[in-house]
């Protein structure tokens, strides 16, 4: 490529940089990071994630396991400066080479204790509930509309909530007829002709990759119960999507949202500000967007046939896979994925 020495070393003895489509994406991500952080000074790796993979025209989006990359070679140039703070602990925060420090110590004493307040302590368990009280609104709804799909997982939200601000729970059991686990489902659903749901869902701010460990984790608590697997995540990679969920009969919605429990609205609203920490798709809202309830409405329904004849073929792969008795190449090859024989891990750096 004749743009190979904008690259370091470093960069070019990873896998990627053997695709130059790739090496391409990169150094969009590149030039958009020195933008982002002329502007805003200094940026967490997630906001530069959430700028550069969600925002901005197509052809300028770059998906985050390549934004990682790309500051990796920014670093290994010598072209960021990389600083940290008491309340984000080992966490790194970049900003432009030239940037001086007392600017960045400034801006850093107003954005790393709010990125501590969402990302660090209890504040995980409290966007856990979120998702799932919206997935629980969901299934309720399609329960009430036609009793034949019961559910297992509620809420108490008429109760006062825990002092830790949690709603109470009632969980779905660890079997079903003879079939147990030792983890727990978010949420079990009923009727289907094929078989019950086994619902994981995750509030993550990072999307989900192939090689992500909450994949083999709702593919064991679906397997042990019988089940039939969904999961629910804010972002998933396609080519989890594509390489992995569709071909192994595991169903897959996108909530593009990370949600906040309703009384969060004060703190979504400061992570949600460009000019902070610009999570601009955290919602404070216990109300399902009308997207997530249609899948759980009617593009489950439309769809669990085809995938559980997937799942069937596959699940005993899936298992071993799960259990780490193979590894991700093995198992595209196993369940026919698009990728087998051509296998790329994007692991993010």
């Amino acid at each position: 490529m004749s743009d190979i020495g904008r690259f370091s070393a470093g960069l070019l003895a990873k896998e990627e940089a053997r695709n130059p489509d790739a090496l391409r994406r990169i150094a969009v991500a590149k030039h958009r990071i020195q933008l982002i952080l002329d502007r805003e000074v200094v940026c967490h790796q997630k906001t530069l994630e959430k700028k550069i993979a969600d925002q901005g025209p197509n052809p300028q989006r770059v998906d985050p396991h390549l934004i990682g990359l790309a500051i990796l070679d920014l670093r290994n140039l010598g072209r960021l400066k990389v600083s940290t703070h008491a309340a984000t602990g080992a966490s790194p925060w970049h900003s432009n080479l030239l940037t001086p420090d007392a600017t960045i110590a400034e801006r850093l004493s107003e954005l790393a204790p709010l990125y501590a307040s969402v990302s660090t302590g209890t504040f995980g368990n409290l966007t856990g509930d979120a998702l799932e009280v919206i997935v629980y609104k969901s299934l309720a709804k399609v329960a009430a509309a036609k009793p034949r799909y019961a559910y297992q997982g509620h809420f108490l939200l008429d109760e006062p909530k825990d002092k830790h601000g949690r709603y109470r729970k009632v969980q779905p059991p660890k079997s079903v007829g003879a079939l147990s686990t030792a983890k727990e489902a978010d949420f079990l659903q009923f009727g289907h002709e094929e078989g019950p749901l086994c619902i994981e869902c995750k509030n993550y701010r990072e999307w989900i990759y192939p090689h992500h460990g909450v994949i083999k984790e709702t593919v064991v608590k679906a397997y042990e119960l019988g089940c039939l697997p969904v999961l629910v995540a804010r972002r998933i990679h396609y080519t989890a999507m594509t390489n992995l969920l569709r071909p192994a009969g595991i169903m897959a919605h996108e909530a593009l949202f990370q949600y906040y429990l309703a009384d969060q609205v004060e703190l979504a609203e400061r992570v949600r500000d460009k000019t902070k920490l610009g999570f601009t798709d955290v919602l404070a809202s216990e109300e399902p967007h009308p997207r997530t309830e249609k899948f759980f409405s009617h593009d489950l329904l439309h769809v669990v046939g085809a995938m559980a004849q997937a799942w069937s073929r596959n699940r005993d792969a899936l298992y071993a896979y799960a259990k780490d008795q193979m590894n991700l190449a093995q198992l595209y090859s196993e369940i026919g994925s698009p990728a087998g024989g051509k296998w790329q891990n994007f692991e993010q750096e």
